[in-house]
Protein backbone atom coordinates (compact mmCIF):
# COMPACT_ATOMS: atom_id res chain seq x y z
CA UNK A 1 0.00 0.00 0.00
CA UNK A 2 1.05 4.01 -0.63
CA UNK A 3 1.40 6.19 2.36
CA UNK A 4 -1.78 7.44 1.13
CA UNK A 5 -3.71 4.04 1.71
CA UNK A 6 -1.95 3.40 4.35
CA UNK A 7 -3.42 6.32 6.58
CA UNK A 8 -6.82 5.34 5.13
CA UNK A 9 -6.55 1.90 6.19
CA UNK A 10 -6.02 2.99 9.43
CA UNK A 11 -9.05 4.95 9.15
CA UNK A 12 -10.81 1.85 8.61
CA UNK A 13 -8.73 0.26 11.51
CA UNK A 14 -10.02 2.58 14.00
CA UNK A 15 -13.61 2.42 13.06
CA UNK A 16 -13.99 -0.88 13.32
CA UNK A 17 -11.74 -0.80 16.33
CA UNK A 18 -14.76 1.73 18.31
CA UNK A 19 -17.45 -0.41 17.17
CA UNK A 20 -16.45 -2.91 18.38
CA UNK A 21 -15.28 -1.05 21.74
CA UNK A 22 -19.00 0.42 21.30
CA UNK A 23 -20.48 -2.88 21.33
CA UNK A 24 -22.29 -2.30 17.97
CA UNK A 25 -20.26 -5.40 16.39
CA UNK A 26 -22.80 -8.22 17.63
CA UNK A 27 -20.33 -10.48 18.98
CA UNK A 28 -21.88 -11.90 21.83
CA UNK A 29 -19.47 -14.57 22.78
CA UNK A 30 -16.65 -13.20 25.03
CA UNK A 31 -13.70 -15.38 23.60
CA UNK A 32 -14.87 -14.43 19.54
CA UNK A 33 -14.69 -10.88 20.83
CA UNK A 34 -11.31 -11.06 21.91
CA UNK A 35 -9.75 -12.35 18.94
CA UNK A 36 -11.76 -9.86 16.91
CA UNK A 37 -9.90 -7.25 18.81
CA UNK A 38 -6.90 -8.72 18.61
CA UNK A 39 -6.80 -9.55 14.88
CA UNK A 40 -7.70 -5.61 14.41
CA UNK A 41 -5.54 -4.18 17.11
CA UNK A 42 -2.29 -6.42 15.35
CA UNK A 43 -3.69 -4.82 11.66
CA UNK A 44 -3.45 -1.33 12.83
CA UNK A 45 0.05 -2.48 14.41
CA UNK A 46 1.32 -4.10 11.31
CA UNK A 47 0.15 -0.65 8.63
CA UNK A 48 1.71 2.17 11.75
CA UNK A 49 5.46 0.54 11.41
CA UNK A 50 5.02 0.52 7.39
CA UNK A 51 3.60 4.00 7.36
CA UNK A 52 6.04 4.82 9.87
CA UNK A 53 8.46 3.29 7.44
CA UNK A 54 7.98 4.48 4.09
CA UNK A 55 10.21 6.26 2.22
CA UNK A 56 7.84 8.23 0.60
CA UNK A 57 5.51 8.96 3.27
CA UNK A 58 5.22 12.42 4.41
CA UNK A 59 5.74 14.03 7.84
CA UNK A 60 2.64 14.24 8.83
CA UNK A 61 1.64 10.46 7.33
CA UNK A 62 4.58 9.46 9.74
CA UNK A 63 3.29 11.24 12.64
CA UNK A 64 -0.19 9.60 12.18
CA UNK A 65 1.94 6.26 11.91
CA UNK A 66 3.67 6.73 14.83
CA UNK A 67 0.32 8.02 16.83
CA UNK A 68 -1.40 4.50 15.51
CA UNK A 69 1.76 2.33 16.59
CA UNK A 70 1.22 3.77 20.11
CA UNK A 71 -2.30 3.35 20.21
CA UNK A 72 -1.53 -0.27 19.47
CA UNK A 73 0.80 -1.26 21.53
CA UNK A 74 -1.49 0.42 24.49
CA UNK A 75 -4.41 -1.70 23.29
CA UNK A 76 -2.15 -4.95 23.36
CA UNK A 77 -0.78 -3.78 26.59
CA UNK A 78 -4.24 -3.47 27.81
CA UNK A 79 -4.76 -7.28 27.13
CA UNK A 80 -2.05 -8.70 29.42
CA UNK A 81 0.72 -8.29 26.80
CA UNK A 82 3.48 -7.99 29.05
CA UNK A 83 5.99 -7.53 25.54
CA UNK A 84 4.14 -4.82 24.36
CA UNK A 85 3.82 -2.68 27.54
CA UNK A 86 7.44 -2.49 27.39
CA UNK A 87 7.94 -1.88 23.44
CA UNK A 88 5.22 0.59 24.73
CA UNK A 89 6.85 2.43 27.81
CA UNK A 90 10.54 2.60 25.29
CA UNK A 91 8.17 3.82 22.62
CA UNK A 92 6.58 6.87 24.32
CA UNK A 93 9.86 7.73 26.43
CA UNK A 94 11.37 7.92 22.28
CA UNK A 95 8.53 10.65 21.70
CA UNK A 96 7.78 11.90 24.38
CA UNK A 97 9.22 15.57 23.11
CA UNK A 98 8.52 15.27 19.85
CA UNK A 99 7.72 18.07 17.76
CA UNK A 100 4.31 16.92 16.93
CA UNK A 101 2.26 18.33 19.41
CA UNK A 102 -0.77 15.25 19.48
CA UNK A 103 2.28 12.11 19.01
CA UNK A 104 3.81 14.43 22.11
CA UNK A 105 0.76 14.22 24.56
CA UNK A 106 0.12 10.91 23.46
CA UNK A 107 3.41 10.12 24.54
CA UNK A 108 3.31 11.77 27.87
CA UNK A 109 -0.37 10.51 29.00
CA UNK A 110 1.26 6.95 28.38
CA UNK A 111 4.32 7.71 30.45
CA UNK A 112 1.88 9.03 33.00
CA UNK A 113 0.27 5.91 33.28
CA UNK A 114 3.14 4.16 33.73
CA UNK A 115 4.48 6.20 36.62
CA UNK A 116 0.83 5.88 38.47
CA UNK A 117 1.34 2.29 38.31
CA UNK A 118 4.84 2.60 39.30
CA UNK A 119 3.52 4.46 42.27
CA UNK A 120 1.20 2.18 43.40
CA UNK A 121 4.23 -0.43 43.50
CA UNK A 122 5.80 1.90 46.47
CA UNK A 123 8.83 2.45 43.34
CA UNK A 124 10.96 5.21 45.02
CA UNK A 125 10.38 9.03 43.38
CA UNK A 126 7.58 7.68 41.76
CA UNK A 127 5.26 10.88 42.57
CA UNK A 128 7.84 12.88 41.71
CA UNK A 129 8.19 11.34 38.53
CA UNK A 130 4.00 11.68 38.16
CA UNK A 131 4.13 15.39 39.05
CA UNK A 132 6.77 16.01 36.44
CA UNK A 133 5.52 14.34 33.67
CA UNK A 134 1.55 16.46 34.50
CA UNK A 135 3.58 19.39 34.33
CA UNK A 136 5.56 18.60 31.29
CA UNK A 137 2.04 17.82 29.82
CA UNK A 138 0.83 21.12 31.24
CA UNK A 139 3.24 23.27 29.26
CA UNK A 140 1.46 22.40 25.96
CA UNK A 141 -1.12 24.23 24.67
CA UNK A 142 -3.44 21.39 23.12
CA UNK A 143 -6.84 21.64 23.29
CA UNK A 144 -8.09 19.48 26.78
CA UNK A 145 -10.28 16.39 25.99
CA UNK A 146 -11.58 13.90 28.33
CA UNK A 147 -9.02 11.00 28.09
CA UNK A 148 -6.53 13.79 29.52
CA UNK A 149 -8.91 14.76 31.93
CA UNK A 150 -9.34 11.25 33.50
CA UNK A 151 -5.58 10.61 33.26
CA UNK A 152 -5.38 13.91 35.38
CA UNK A 153 -7.81 13.13 37.96
CA UNK A 154 -6.34 9.38 38.11
CA UNK A 155 -3.03 10.78 39.00
CA UNK A 156 -4.36 12.95 41.56
CA UNK A 157 -6.62 10.42 43.03
CA UNK A 158 -3.59 7.82 42.98
CA UNK A 159 -1.69 10.28 44.72
CA UNK A 160 -3.88 10.73 47.57
CA UNK A 161 -4.18 7.37 48.06
CA UNK A 162 -0.48 7.09 48.83
CA UNK A 163 -0.46 10.38 50.87
CA UNK A 164 1.34 12.12 48.62
CA UNK A 165 -1.08 15.20 49.26
CA UNK A 166 1.76 17.96 48.04
CA UNK A 167 1.97 16.43 44.79
CA UNK A 168 -1.84 15.54 44.51
CA UNK A 169 -2.43 19.65 45.67
CA UNK A 170 -0.09 20.79 42.88
CA UNK A 171 -1.69 18.45 40.27
CA UNK A 172 -5.20 19.93 41.49
CA UNK A 173 -4.01 23.27 40.65
CA UNK A 174 -2.78 22.64 38.09
CA UNK A 175 -6.22 21.25 36.33
CA UNK A 176 -7.70 23.62 37.78
CA UNK A 177 -5.53 26.65 36.34
CA UNK A 178 -5.69 25.28 32.96
CA UNK A 179 -8.75 23.21 32.26
CA UNK A 180 -11.02 25.13 35.52
CA UNK A 181 -10.41 28.60 33.68
CA UNK A 182 -11.42 27.18 30.43
CA UNK A 183 -14.51 29.24 28.53
CA UNK A 184 -16.39 25.87 27.53
CA UNK A 185 -18.57 25.42 30.52
CA UNK A 186 -18.93 21.54 30.10
CA UNK A 187 -14.71 21.14 30.25
CA UNK A 188 -14.64 23.76 33.25
CA UNK A 189 -17.61 21.75 35.12
CA UNK A 190 -15.61 18.82 34.28
CA UNK A 191 -12.37 19.99 35.25
CA UNK A 192 -14.00 20.88 38.96
CA UNK A 193 -15.39 17.81 39.78
CA UNK A 194 -12.26 16.01 38.88
CA UNK A 195 -9.39 18.46 40.58
CA UNK A 196 -11.93 19.13 44.08
CA UNK A 197 -12.82 15.39 45.25
CA UNK A 198 -11.07 13.95 48.18
CA UNK A 199 -10.09 17.42 49.13
CA UNK A 200 -11.24 17.59 52.36
CA UNK A 201 -10.32 21.37 53.47
CA UNK A 202 -12.24 22.02 50.41
CA UNK A 203 -14.86 19.54 50.51
CA UNK A 204 -15.54 20.95 53.69
CA UNK A 205 -16.00 24.56 53.46
CA UNK A 206 -18.56 24.31 50.56
CA UNK A 207 -20.23 21.84 53.15
CA UNK A 208 -20.42 24.10 55.23
CA UNK A 209 -21.97 26.85 53.56
CA UNK A 210 -24.90 24.34 51.61
CA UNK A 211 -25.56 23.92 55.37
CA UNK A 212 -25.72 27.46 56.41
CA UNK A 213 -27.81 27.20 52.88
CA UNK A 214 -30.35 25.07 54.08
CA UNK A 215 -30.89 26.69 57.53
CA UNK A 216 -31.92 29.38 55.92
CA UNK A 217 -33.90 28.39 54.21
CA UNK A 218 -35.86 26.37 55.87
CA UNK A 219 -36.40 29.06 58.75
CA UNK A 220 -37.72 31.23 55.96
CA UNK A 221 -40.05 28.40 54.74
CA UNK A 222 -40.77 25.91 57.76
CA UNK A 223 -41.93 22.50 57.45
CA UNK A 224 -45.27 21.66 58.40
CA UNK A 225 -45.34 21.37 62.08
CA UNK A 226 -41.85 23.48 62.66
CA UNK A 227 -41.85 26.58 64.59
CA UNK A 228 -39.31 29.15 62.39
CA UNK A 229 -38.33 30.74 66.14
CA UNK A 230 -36.85 27.24 67.45
CA UNK A 231 -34.53 27.10 64.18
CA UNK A 232 -31.06 28.10 64.18
CA UNK A 233 -30.89 31.40 62.65
CA UNK A 234 -28.17 32.34 59.90
CA UNK A 235 -26.33 35.73 60.33
CA UNK A 236 -25.19 37.74 56.98
CA UNK A 237 -21.39 37.34 59.17
CA UNK A 238 -21.65 33.60 59.87
CA UNK A 239 -22.44 33.20 55.81
CA UNK A 240 -20.06 35.67 54.66
CA UNK A 241 -17.53 33.69 57.03
CA UNK A 242 -18.64 31.10 55.02
CA UNK A 243 -18.39 32.24 51.89
CA UNK A 244 -14.78 33.73 53.05
CA UNK A 245 -13.78 30.10 53.49
CA UNK A 246 -14.72 28.36 49.96
CA UNK A 247 -13.14 31.04 48.30
CA UNK A 248 -9.98 30.75 50.00
CA UNK A 249 -9.79 27.52 48.02
CA UNK A 250 -8.83 27.71 44.23
CA UNK A 251 -12.27 28.43 42.82
CA UNK A 252 -13.67 26.36 40.00
CA UNK A 253 -17.34 26.58 38.38
CA UNK A 254 -19.02 24.57 40.40
CA UNK A 255 -18.09 26.98 43.35
CA UNK A 256 -19.21 29.96 41.34
CA UNK A 257 -22.58 27.92 40.34
CA UNK A 258 -23.32 27.44 43.51
CA UNK A 259 -22.73 30.59 44.98
CA UNK A 260 -24.77 32.01 42.12
CA UNK A 261 -28.05 29.61 42.77
CA UNK A 262 -27.33 30.34 46.48
CA UNK A 263 -28.10 34.46 45.89
CA UNK A 264 -31.22 33.19 44.26
CA UNK A 265 -32.51 31.19 47.05
CA UNK A 266 -31.58 34.01 49.40
CA UNK A 267 -33.47 36.21 47.22
CA UNK A 268 -36.58 34.03 47.09
CA UNK A 269 -37.18 33.76 50.64
CA UNK A 270 -36.43 37.52 51.77
CA UNK A 271 -32.55 37.23 52.60
CA UNK A 272 -31.49 40.24 50.81
CA UNK A 273 -28.86 40.84 52.99
CA UNK A 274 -27.26 37.51 52.39
CA UNK A 275 -27.92 37.84 48.72
CA UNK A 276 -26.30 40.92 48.74
CA UNK A 277 -23.41 39.72 50.64
CA UNK A 278 -23.10 36.55 47.92
CA UNK A 279 -23.51 39.20 44.98
CA UNK A 280 -20.71 41.57 46.26
CA UNK A 281 -18.13 38.14 46.57
CA UNK A 282 -18.91 36.93 43.11
CA UNK A 283 -18.45 40.94 42.20
CA UNK A 284 -15.08 41.23 44.45
CA UNK A 285 -13.45 37.62 43.48
CA UNK A 286 -14.75 35.93 40.25
CA UNK A 287 -16.19 38.56 38.17
CA UNK A 288 -12.88 39.98 36.14
CA UNK A 289 -12.36 36.85 35.38
CA UNK A 290 -12.26 35.76 31.58
CA UNK A 291 -13.51 32.31 31.80
CA UNK A 292 -16.47 30.13 32.34
CA UNK A 293 -16.46 30.94 36.27
CA UNK A 294 -16.29 34.67 35.51
CA UNK A 295 -19.02 34.14 32.78
CA UNK A 296 -21.39 32.38 35.69
CA UNK A 297 -20.35 35.63 38.26
CA UNK A 298 -21.23 38.31 35.36
CA UNK A 299 -24.18 36.86 34.53
CA UNK A 300 -25.62 36.22 37.88
CA UNK A 301 -24.45 40.18 38.50
CA UNK A 302 -26.34 41.44 35.31
CA UNK A 303 -29.51 39.34 36.07
CA UNK A 304 -29.50 40.96 39.47
CA UNK A 305 -28.82 44.58 37.83
CA UNK A 306 -31.67 43.90 35.32
CA UNK A 307 -34.46 42.76 37.96
CA UNK A 308 -34.00 45.59 40.11
CA UNK A 309 -33.97 47.66 37.02
CA UNK A 310 -36.94 46.45 35.28
CA UNK A 311 -38.96 47.46 38.70
CA UNK A 312 -41.57 50.35 37.57
CA UNK A 313 -40.86 49.43 34.04
CA UNK A 314 -44.30 49.66 31.54
CA UNK A 315 -44.15 45.90 29.88
CA UNK A 316 -45.48 46.16 26.39
CA UNK A 317 -44.13 43.35 24.09
CA UNK A 318 -43.49 43.63 20.27
CA UNK A 319 -44.40 39.75 20.04
CA UNK A 320 -46.63 37.26 18.38
CA UNK A 321 -48.69 35.20 20.66
CA UNK A 322 -48.53 31.18 21.08
CA UNK A 323 -51.91 30.53 18.82
CA UNK A 324 -51.29 33.59 16.43
CA UNK A 325 -54.23 35.76 17.81
CA UNK A 326 -53.92 39.08 18.73
CA UNK A 327 -51.96 40.02 21.98
CA UNK A 328 -51.29 43.37 23.33
CA UNK A 329 -50.87 44.26 26.84
CA UNK A 330 -52.60 47.45 26.39
CA UNK A 331 -55.77 45.91 25.95
CA UNK A 332 -55.12 44.49 30.23
CA UNK A 333 -55.06 48.05 31.68
CA UNK A 334 -57.00 48.68 34.57
CA UNK A 335 -56.31 44.67 35.92
CA UNK A 336 -53.14 43.12 37.69
CA UNK A 337 -51.39 40.57 35.05
CA UNK A 338 -49.69 37.81 36.51
CA UNK A 339 -47.17 36.84 34.03
CA UNK A 340 -45.42 33.18 34.35
CA UNK A 341 -42.24 32.59 32.66
CA UNK A 342 -42.46 29.26 31.33
CA UNK A 343 -41.19 26.53 28.52
CA UNK A 344 -42.12 23.19 27.15
CA UNK A 345 -38.34 22.05 27.80
CA UNK A 346 -39.53 22.79 31.53
CA UNK A 347 -42.82 21.61 32.58
CA UNK A 348 -42.39 22.65 36.25
CA UNK A 349 -42.37 26.15 35.46
CA UNK A 350 -45.97 25.86 35.69
CA UNK A 351 -46.33 24.56 38.56
CA UNK A 352 -47.49 27.99 39.98
CA UNK A 353 -50.54 28.39 37.91
CA UNK A 354 -53.02 26.71 40.04
CA UNK A 355 -51.95 29.64 42.56
CA UNK A 356 -52.30 32.03 39.54
CA UNK A 357 -55.77 30.47 38.48
CA UNK A 358 -56.89 30.24 42.01
CA UNK A 359 -56.03 34.17 42.42
CA UNK A 360 -57.86 34.96 39.00
CA UNK A 361 -60.91 33.11 39.98
CA UNK A 362 -60.84 35.39 43.36
CA UNK A 363 -60.64 38.37 41.53
CA UNK A 364 -62.05 37.52 37.89
CA UNK A 365 -62.83 41.49 37.12
CA UNK A 366 -59.26 42.80 38.39
CA UNK A 367 -56.50 39.90 37.54
CA UNK A 368 -55.28 38.46 34.49
CA UNK A 369 -53.19 35.66 33.61
CA UNK A 370 -50.22 35.96 30.49
CA UNK A 371 -47.82 34.18 29.94
CA UNK A 372 -44.82 34.28 28.15
CA UNK A 373 -43.22 31.22 26.33
CA UNK A 374 -39.41 30.94 25.87
CA UNK A 375 -39.04 27.68 24.07
CA UNK A 376 -36.24 27.70 21.23
CA UNK A 377 -37.06 27.73 17.50
CA UNK A 378 -39.09 25.66 16.04
CA UNK A 379 -40.81 23.88 18.98
CA UNK A 380 -44.32 22.93 18.77
CA UNK A 381 -45.50 24.65 21.61
CA UNK A 382 -49.37 24.64 20.56
CA UNK A 383 -48.57 20.89 20.59
CA UNK A 384 -48.18 21.17 24.56
CA UNK A 385 -50.91 24.00 24.89
CA UNK A 386 -53.31 21.72 23.45
CA UNK A 387 -52.16 18.10 25.37
CA UNK A 388 -52.12 20.49 29.11
CA UNK A 389 -55.59 22.76 27.96
CA UNK A 390 -53.61 25.66 29.10
CA UNK A 391 -56.10 28.68 28.74
CA UNK A 392 -54.29 31.79 29.36
CA UNK A 393 -52.89 33.54 26.10
CA UNK A 394 -49.26 33.67 26.33
CA UNK A 395 -46.54 35.80 24.25
CA UNK A 396 -44.04 33.98 22.40
CA UNK A 397 -40.16 35.01 23.03
CA UNK A 398 -38.41 32.84 20.79
CA UNK A 399 -35.34 31.29 22.73
CA UNK A 400 -31.92 30.96 20.62
CA UNK A 401 -29.26 29.10 23.04
CA UNK A 402 -26.17 29.83 20.04
CA UNK A 403 -26.61 33.73 20.71
CA UNK A 404 -24.80 35.85 22.98
CA UNK A 405 -27.54 36.58 24.71
CA UNK A 406 -30.19 33.54 24.59
CA UNK A 407 -33.91 35.41 24.78
CA UNK A 408 -34.23 38.98 24.73
CA UNK A 409 -36.97 39.16 27.18
CA UNK A 410 -35.76 36.96 29.86
CA UNK A 411 -32.36 39.11 29.40
CA UNK A 412 -34.75 42.00 30.14
CA UNK A 413 -36.52 40.47 33.33
CA UNK A 414 -33.34 39.17 34.80
CA UNK A 415 -34.96 35.84 34.90
CA UNK A 416 -32.05 33.49 35.06
CA UNK A 417 -34.45 30.20 36.44
CA UNK A 418 -37.64 28.89 35.77
CA UNK A 419 -39.87 29.22 38.03
CA UNK A 420 -40.29 32.79 37.22
CA UNK A 421 -43.35 35.48 37.69
CA UNK A 422 -43.57 38.94 37.07
CA UNK A 423 -46.56 41.31 38.23
CA UNK A 424 -47.63 43.55 36.56
CA UNK A 425 -49.77 46.48 37.74
CA UNK A 426 -53.00 48.51 36.52
CA UNK A 427 -51.05 50.95 34.69
CA UNK A 428 -48.77 48.32 33.26
CA UNK A 429 -45.64 48.14 34.98
CA UNK A 430 -43.27 45.62 36.62
CA UNK A 431 -44.29 45.60 40.30
CA UNK A 432 -43.06 42.85 41.65
CA UNK A 433 -40.77 39.12 40.35
CA UNK A 434 -41.24 36.15 42.06
CA UNK A 435 -38.91 32.96 41.88
CA UNK A 436 -39.76 31.14 44.36
CA UNK A 437 -43.37 29.05 43.56
CA UNK A 438 -44.85 30.86 46.86
CA UNK A 439 -48.79 32.20 47.10
CA UNK A 440 -48.87 35.72 45.56
CA UNK A 441 -52.71 36.31 46.64
CA UNK A 442 -50.78 39.17 49.15
CA UNK A 443 -48.49 40.91 46.52
CA UNK A 444 -51.84 41.40 44.23
CA UNK A 445 -54.07 42.12 47.01
CA UNK A 446 -51.24 45.01 47.59
CA UNK A 447 -52.04 46.22 44.00
CA UNK A 448 -55.94 46.01 44.34
CA UNK A 449 -56.80 47.63 47.65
Amino acid sequence: MSPAQLVDFLGEVDRELRTLISGQSGITDPKAFESEVERVVALKKVASERLMDDADASASDRVIGRRGFLQSLSHLASMGDLKAAEDLQAFAEKYRADPSPELRSDSQLVLIGFAIESLRHGKEGAAERVLKLVEELMDDERPVDVATLMVLGQAKDTLLQYERSAEAAEVRRLILERFGSSENAEVARMAAMIASSGFSQAETAIEHLDQLRQQFVAKARPAEGVVAEDLPAVTVEMWTKAVDAVLAQPADLLTAEFLAGATLEAEAVGRGDIATATYDALKRELSDRSDAVGRVARTALKARENRENVIGEVIDPDLPSVDGRPLNMADYRGKVVLMPFWSTAFPDSLIVLPNLLEIQERYPDRVAIVGMNLDVVGTSVMGFVEQEKLTFPSFRSESDPSAEIVNDVAYRFGAVTLLFVAVIDQEGKVRHLDFSGRDLTSEVEKLIR
